[in-house]
């Protein structure tokens, strides 16, 4: 497992840890995050209590549109690199703010790092929210992976 997998295994087992600490539960509370399949599509929609945004930290920012670098080059989209997270396989992904405490990841390509920017050929338009603290959480939410024995 490369250093890059191995902090983001840490990272996701610590956010089940939070999660499943989100407070004293009731029988009446909701779970801190509901996690429902999107028909036809490999990911799954999380929808977080608010309490669990609170605890877990998330912010997030907008895609912003990255200046062309020359005359024929073309505009691309930027994101804060902490946005990026990477699955089982090496694949790169970033969970959208798509409604009130909803996220969904969404492949990205990544085509170069600068500094803690990653430039993407492919990804969410610019001006979606995408999340920059709390992505590796919402990604062991989605994967179910709880650090529990």
């Amino acid at each position: 497992m490369s250093i890059k997998h191995s902090a983001v295994a840490g990272l996701v087992v610590g956010a089940a840890v939070i999660l499943a600490g989100c407070g004293t539960a009731t029988a009446a509370d909701p779970p801190p995050a509901t996690v429902t399949q999107i028909a036809g599509s490999q990911v799954q929609r999380l929808q977080l209590t608010a309490q669990a945004i609170q605890r877990l930290g998330i912010t997030i920012q907008p895609v912003r549109e990255m200046p062309a670098a020359g005359g024929n080059a073309r505009a691309r989209k930027a994101i804060p690199y902490s946005a990026v997270v990477y699955d089982t396989d090496g694949s790169t992904w970033t969970y959208v703010n798509t409604a009130a405490r909803t996220y969904v990841r969404q492949r990205v390509t990544v085509t170069e790092i600068r500094g803690q920017t990653a430039i993407l050929s492919s990804g969410p338009p610019v001006g979606a929210a995408v999340v920059t603290v709390g992505a590796a959480e919402l990604l062991g939410t989605e994967y179910d992976i709880s650090g529990e024995e």
